[in-house]
């Protein structure tokens, strides 16, 4: 056996001793044994999976790179033995010497704490080849409250179970090989200094492979553990995350999300849709327009910060921190009133992208992100656009890259990509903690659309405007600290990259013949005005609409305008010529008084022409005038005519969303 020679102090005096690390060799031998058994089970299930939904999956197979299906599978399924396993690998590295010769039922309890979760796993996983058929993705937590109150599910699971009395079989025969080859640690040295030493050293290793596991990220501590939404990254099709996902892993990484409960506000399908439809249908003389689309989503840009949208702020003394979007809003179609529908970065790219807007927990979180969606890039692929999304983070980082790829771009760039373009990519253009910083960012953004072919579509994220609110070395002192927060110079910063890329773009051969949109991704939770502060202020954020060319209207629109109206107003616009699934409206064709705007972050929130109706499910809450009351302090619940319209608008929205995630019926087939 090896030795490793090692030096201790202690008391002052100095301990030699040889480690010996049989220790180390026979847990790690019994752990990584056992977990690779557990890896190949997994595996046995996935390609069972396969098959038995090869009729369902079979036409999307020819479209998936294998390399990255087997990177993504093997990712989902280490977290899900990272947890599944955790109580086993507790217990395996407690066991001692002077324990395993004596005590039998402590090395049964390590060994039932491998097999039962492990057979359960396999169990699940082989149920849910039988259960995909009826759900088109992997079994999530939801499935316990979907069938809470059904009496009959043993009776429908043993009719099942004889049909594939053969996957009966299997699931017993890798019990069995569990079982049979579970691999315990053998007999090592007695308990010495030693040997303490070593397994301490194991412990730590363990722990932190095991954290790494569950998060599904070894590298990157910074960005949140994955998600089932994470599955998109590794597939051309939602349908396909199913084979990459394990059932284990979906259930438990969804337990705790509080899922929707379907409300019954409208008895029927026809008075639900009367009142709200998330259903768009073209103009019959649509025209496509063939025009390229460049959307903006910029980091924390609230509208507080946009002078050009406070004109009477601080007694029409205030100035904000965004001179060049003063400008470019004045050149732009913009609308009185615009918000954001939800509170997080991560809401903004469902909302601006696709017009899904945050219920109660963003959609990227719901078992619901496995959904087929319509998005601006989906819809536009239909006429010929290529499409990119842009996002100067890591590759992968926020969950931004597997929305992307459900979203239907072509094509994720990131800071990878970023770093690779020999035209870009200097040391100094990160920052350290997020992303490349936004002035080069946005330049490697302008140059990358001169190598798509038209017309395209793309979409960029910014980062510079977010904690720990730094900017450039070179700009420090162009932009000093000043106002009551630092993300103000942060602010100004960006909005100097907003300008510089327009420069850049504007000499480029697509300009002309392209639509921006610029808006933030949330309000900022750094603001300083009370207006900000309230239920409606805190969903404020700019939206406009740019076309160089000068064909599309510019000004300033009386109405409500909110992130999910981005992708139906472009649409329109653009004369697309399908009916799609959206659940904002078309700004173009929107009268006034028709015009809305709804968020729940945590209440859900509707405001429709001067009022802001609160709604907790059940009753309206609140109902304030925000226009003469823009400290919402006088609460008008049944003092207004209006409020029974809005009630039941919000009630549709809220039911037609629901019902159409339940049963996956976002896009028109």
């Amino acid at each position: 056996m090896w030795d490793w020679p090692s030096v201790w102090l202690f008391n002052g005096c100095e301990i030699k001793m040889r480690i010996k690390n049989s220790d180390i060799i026979l847990v790690l031998a019994a752990l990584v044994g056992n977990i690779l058994l557990a890896l190949v089970c997994y595996a046995v299930c996935r390609i069972v999976f396969v098959i038995e939904n090869w009729n369902i999956l079979a036409v999307h197979l020819t479209k998936v790179d294998l390399g990255r299906v087997i990177a993504g599978s093997l990712l989902f399924d280490g977290a899900a033995i990272a947890y599944t396993n955790s109580l086993y690998v507790i217990l395996m590295l407690l066991t001692l010497p002077s324990v395993q010769p004596k005590l039998r039922w402590w090395n049964g309890l390590v060994k039932f704490s491998y097999v039962i979760p492990n057979s359960l796993s396999v169990i699940a996983n082989l149920c849910d080849s039988v259960y995909f058929p009826f759900t088109k993705q992997r079994t999530t937590s939801i499935v316990f409250d979907e069938f809470a109150n059904e009496n009959n599910l043993l009776t429908i699971f043993c009719i099942e179970a004889m049909r594939h009395w053969y996957l009966v079989l299997l699931a017993t025969l890798l019990i069995f090989i569990l079982w049979k080859f579970y691999r315990p640690i053998q007999n090592s040295e007695r308990a010495n200094v030693a040997f303490y030493i070593s397994r301490l050293l194991v412990i730590v290793v363990m722990t932190a492979l095991s954290l790494c596991a569950m998060r599904g990220k070894y590298t990157d501590f910074s960005s949140r553990p994955i998600a089932i939404n994470d599955a998109h990254k590794y597939v051309s099709s939602p349908i396909m995350t199913a084979v990459v996902l394990n059932t284990p892993f979906a259930v438990l990484r969804t337990i705790g999300e509080r899922p929707m409960t379907l409300p019954t506000y409208f008895a029927d399908s026809a008075t639900l849709d009367a009142t709200y439809t998330p259903v768009h249908h073209p103009c019959a003389y649509a025209q496509p327009l063939r025009k390229n689309v460049v959307i903006l989503i910029v980091e924390s840009f609230a509208a507080e910060f946009v002078g050009a949208l406070n004109r009477d702020l601080e007694n029409g003394a205030y100035r904000g921190y965004t001179p060049f979007a003063d400008s470019l809003l004045s050149v732009s179609l913009t609308w009185r009133e615009s918000f954001a529908n939800g509170g997080m970065s991560i809401d903004a790219m469902p909302a601006v992208l696709a017009s899904i807007p945050r219920m109660d927990t963003p959609f990227v979180l719901q078992p619901y992100s496995l959904n087929k969606i319509n998005a601006i890039a989906t819809e536009l692929k239909r006429l010929g656009y290529q499409s990119a999304f842009f996002h100067g983070a890591p590759n992968g980082s926020m969950g931004f890259e597997a929305f992307a790829r459900l979203a239907g771009f072509d094509e994720y760039v990131g800071k990878t990509e970023y770093e690779a373009d020999a035209r870009f990519g200097g040391a100094d253009d990160f920052d350290g903690t997020w992303a490349i910083w936004d002035e080069p960012f946005l330049q490697f953004f302008a140059h990358r659309m001169s190598d798509m072919r038209e017309p395209f579509v793309t979409a960029v994220f910014t980062a510079s405007s977010h904690h720990p609110f730094n900017v450039p070395e070179q700009y420090r002192d162009t932009f000093p600290e000043e106002g009551a927060f630092p993300i103000h110079k942060c602010i100004r910063y960006t909005d100097h990259s907003l300008r510089r890329f327009f420069d850049t773009a504007s000499h480029q051969p697509w300009y002309n013949n392209t639509i921006f949109v610029l808006t933030a991704d949330h309000a900022s939770s750094r603001i300083t005005h009370d207006e900000y502060k309230t239920e409606v202020g805190l969903f404020r954020v700019p939206i406009l609409f740019f076309d160089p060319s000068g064909e599309m209207e510019r000004g300033c629109r009386e109405g409500i305008a909110q992130q999910i109206d981005i992708m139906p107003t472009l649409l329109s616009y653009l004369g697309y010529d399908r009916p799609f699934i959206a659940f904002g409206k078309d700004l173009l064709s929107t009268p006034v008084e028709d015009s809305w705007a709804f968020n729940w972050d945590h209440i859900p929130q509707y405001i429709q022409g001067d009022y802001t109706m609160l709604f907790d499910g059940t009753r309206v809450t609140g109902l304030y005038n925000y226009k003469d009351d823009p400290l919402l302090r006088h609460n008008i619940m049944g003092k207004c005519e209006r409020q029974p319209q809005m009630e039941s608008r919000i009630k549709a929205i809220m039911q037609s969303y629901m019902e159409r995630m339940k049963s996956n019926n976002m896009t028109l087939k």
